[in-house]
């Protein structure tokens, strides 16, 4: 499920936004700790509630959110991850949400779709919504999704 037109703002033919997820101090801190993060900035001992979340945190909880909404419910597979960029931190109390835009697609031998999707997570909702970071997914499709 798609967010609420009403928070979604202006968006390109076949987009949605993710519901959100709450980045609590506890989540933060598993997610370093599980993941085995040992440079300083991510110490939570030292940063507490403070501590950022790891940008490989961030695309996991962003693969979560958009396989929720069901823009992938025809996905097969991730492909690749053409490109990501950061744009700033996130810490426990921010909500992340993905606005995720279908792009070109393009059939394979097999019948099948490889496309292209643009991701930006996004920290706030609505006029106040900051994107934290863009990434440019290739996804195998078994059907493509109708995009701008």
């Amino acid at each position: 499920m798609s967010a609420p037109s009403s928070d979604r703002g202006d968006l390109a033919a076949g987009a949605v936004v993710t519901h959100p997820v709450t980045l609590t101090p506890d989540l933060v801190s598993d997610l370093v700790a599980r993941g085995g993060y040992t440079h300083p900035l991510f110490d939570v001992a030292t940063h507490g509630e403070e501590t950022p979340l790891p940008g490989q945190g961030v695309l996991l909880l962003a693969g979560g959110l958009v396989e929720q909404c069901g823009i992938l419910d025809d996905a097969v597979a991730m492909l690749e991850l053409k490109s990501v960029r950061f744009a700033r931190m996130v810490r426990a109390g921010d909500d992340l949400r993905v606005r995720v835009v279908p792009g070109p697609w393009r059939v394979t031998s097999k019948g099948t779709f490889v496309q292209e999707f643009a991701w930006t997570v996004l920290t706030g909702a609505g006029a106040a919504a900051e994107a934290v970071a863009y990434a440019d997914v290739v996804m195998l499709m078994n059907q493509y999704v109708e995009g701008a």
